[in-house]
């Protein structure tokens, strides 16, 4: 609930941009003359940027979310299996975080494996959604969302 929360009030924060943008955008056009109208137009150009990131990253949140309740709902067979578990940072043993990059590069190759060694899991969401939760066990963020991606895409297709 708190993320919930938390996107809500960063949603709020952005929609305040936009207006302040859009008020800004609307005086320098008031001004008129080639410098109000060019400033005019390059405060508008800002403004539908924001509204454009904003929006493709609020449905990436929403649609890999839905993959995320779907995936860990799966039974095991479906391959809905695990990735990385968390266990937080009372439940570390004496060597802490090390153990938790070594399950956690193990499962990112188990992940990897599963998707480059059978055929029928590249076209399989959970596969890739499974790659991209080890991925982002291991910190690779970059390569999490692209992995999500392609999950999203897949599951859309599906």
């Amino acid at each position: 609930m708190g993320q919930k929360l938390f996107v809500a009030a960063l949603l709020l924060i952005t929609a305040a941009y936009a207006w302040g943008l859009g008020w800004i955008a609307w005086g320098f056009a008031r001004a008129g003359g080639a410098v109000g109208w060019g400033l005019a137009l390059g405060v508008t150009i800002l403004l539908v940027l924001t509204v454009w990131v904003t929006w493709r990253e609020v449905l990436f949140g929403m649609r890999a979310g839905r993959l995320g309740r779907e995936y860990g709902g799966a039974p095991p067979s479906a391959g809905g299996e695990a990735a990385v578990q968390d266990d937080g940072p009372g439940d570390q043993d004496a060597t802490g975080s090390a153990s938790r990059t070594a399950q956690a590069r193990a499962e990112f190759e188990a992940a990897r494996a599963a998707i480059q060694e059978d055929p029928s899991r590249e076209s399989d969401w959970r596969a890739w959604f499974r790659l991209a939760l080890a991925y982002d066990a291991v910190r690779d963020r970059r390569n999490a969302r692209m992995a999500t991606r392609r999950a999203i895409d897949l599951y859309r297709g599906a």
